[in-house]
């Protein structure tokens, strides 16, 4: 596990991203990548299924940046550039899909269409009862969002009032455990959920912290954070339950790269400085 290593990547470290923007173009840039080179964790050695041959198949939902997110057509965020440099570890090609974050899970699960998906997925049991998580990778919060000039000060001040979060997110969970007196509206993806905040149309979000602050420091600065939630869940990849060694094989690759600096050096070219 990563935890501490990878983890807490809040708004302080995000708004040096502009610094660094020019060396993110291209580790973080998306699309698919092919590799020459191959490390220890081979499909040889692993014995890992591949949908593809030669090719790791991932899902992703992009419209959470940091994490993962479009530019001019390409997937680009922290989440691709590291699944890009697992593939390249492996020695495989990386072909990434734009698919609805609420679905990953179910296609992944299915093991016909998708090798794995990486899209800030937290680690739960629910979920980990259709899919099988590699090792962390990285640490986060949820966040409570609200406008500016919001009449809402607190988390009780929700009581009965209408708030949204990503659908199949850990904040829709946690918004439906935690504010039963509130009125819910799931949302397929980040920028309808704080348009619709935007708009009136509800009076708050719930989403994860790193994606809340990169949102407010880059576009949404007439937004603010009303609270963060320590729910310290963290982010994995999913594979199918039948490709455990697809699994061990990402973590092999998860555990060179914290080794030979590749993580570091990827935090630092997608978010400004290493974590």
């Amino acid at each position: 596990m990563f935890k501490g290593k990878v983890s807490k990547v809040l708004v302080f470290g995000l708004a040096c991203m502009a610094v660094v923007a020019m060396l993110a173009l291209s580790a973080c840039g998306g699309g698919s990548s092919q590799s020459s080179s191959s490390s220890s964790s081979s499909a040889a050695d692993g014995e890992y299924k591949l949908v593809t041959p030669g090719t790791l198949t991932v899902a992703t939902s992009p419209d959470y940046a940091p994490m993962e997110y479009q530019e001019n057509g390409e997937i680009k965020g922290y989440d691709i550039a590291l699944i890009k440099e697992i593939a390249k570890h492996l020695g495989l090609n990386a072909d990434i899909q734009n698919q609805a974050f609420d679905s990953l899970v179910t296609q992944v699960a299915g093991g016909k269409t998708f090798d794995c998906a990486i899209s800030s997925i937290t680690i739960s049991d629910e979920r980990a009862e259709q899919v099988a998580f590699t090792d962390a990778y990285y640490d986060s919060n949820l966040a409570i969002v609200v406008l500016k000039d919001s009449d809402v000060t607190s988390r009780d001040a929700l009581n009965g009032q209408s708030i949204g979060a990503q659908s199949g997110s850990s904040g829709e969970d946690w918004a439906k455990e935690n504010l039963k007196d509130s009125a819910y509206t799931p949302f397929q993806e980040t920028p309808d959920m704080l348009a619709a905040l935007r708009t009136g149309k509800i009076k708050a979000v719930i989403y994860d912290e790193p994606a809340a602050a990169y949102n407010i420091a880059h576009e949404y600065d007439d937004c603010t954070i009303l609270e963060v939630i320590p729910t310290g869940e963290q982010y994995g990849i999913i594979v199918n339950t039948d490709n455990v060694a697809l699994a061990e094989a990402i973590n092999n690759a998860l555990a060179e790269m914290q080794a030979d600096g590749t993580i570091a050096k990827l935090q630092e070219e997608c978010f400004g400085a290493a974590k």
